[in-house]
């Protein structure tokens, strides 16, 4: 592949290519449009530009750290160039829907000319549609969404409190005076919090009650007030609904206490 003095010449297009990961055919046309992402050849020998071979070693690693390499690497020479984790979901869910619609006799007989209408479309579109959504925890673990949204609100707890020097220099309350609204959770933090209530709510309810109780030991916080700064940012900032927000919210909210 190489000439004396270490060059790639540009007759070995198909060399080149292989090297760098793109057909000969893609490299020409790159080099034939002044593509700024090809390297300016280091001689032209016999009419012929070429490239040393580090040169060419650096474009290669350049091009693998490129979103596009990234993407290259990472899909596994999958046949539609997914990600792993892509192509995973990919194949657990055409087994899944073969099984719903071959075998299955209820549906399979469906195939029929004659069954075929938009009622019988429609109740296989749903069966299917509940196999994705009953699946959710497959795509996304709930266990390990639930304890980065958890780590997440309280390093924004955390950084919230760090900031404000103003709560520090005030005299201490009493924890039931004690003022917490300058907490905050970020924007990102915020919505992935109200995703995962609306399509988790029974485990986030079980991570923001860790959450309420985390705070309440690391900063003596209140839990209706942990809980109030939750609320008003996944209205505000992860855009659920209030109705929702106060429903859910309202299952956390501590009983009052009799006396």
């Amino acid at each position: 592949m190489l000439t004396v003095g270490g060059t790639v010449p540009a007759g070995l297009f198909g060399a080149v290519a292989v090297l760098v990961g793109i057909t000969a055919s893609t490299l020409r046309a790159h080099i034939s449009r002044g593509n700024s992402e090809v390297p300016q050849p280091q001689a032209l020998v016999g009419g012929r530009d070429q490239w040393a071979r580090a040169v060419a070693d650096d474009w290669v690693e350049a091009r693998q750290r490129s979103h596009e390499g990234v993407r290259a690497t990472m899909s596994a020479d999958d046949r539609d160039q997914l990600s792993r984790g892509a192509a995973e979901v990919r194949d657990h869910f055409a087994a899944d829907f073969h099984g719903t619609l071959w075998g299955r006799p209820d549906v399979r007989k469906r195939w029929i000319l004659r069954a075929r209408n938009e009622d019988s479309v429609r109740e296989i579109a749903d069966a299917l549609a509940w196999n994705v959504a009953s699946s959710l925890d497959r795509v996304l673990p709930t266990h390990l969404l639930g304890h980065t949204v958890e780590n997440a609100v309280l390093h924004d707890f955390a950084e919230a409190i760090d900031l404000n020097r103003e709560v520090q220099a005030r005299p201490k309350k009493s924890a039931k005076t004690k003022d917490w609204l300058h907490l905050w959770v970020s924007r990102p933090v915020a919505g992935m919090l109200a995703w995962f209530i609306r399509h988790h709510p029974e485990s986030a309810h079980y991570y923001i009650g860790e959450i309420t109780r985390e705070s309440h030991t690391r900063w003596d916080i209140p839990a209706k007030d942990t809980l109030s700064t939750l609320r008003q940012y996944v209205i505000t900032e992860g855009n659920l609904s209030v109705e929702d927000a106060e429903s859910f919210f309202a299952l956390l909210t501590p009983p009052e206490k009799n006396d």
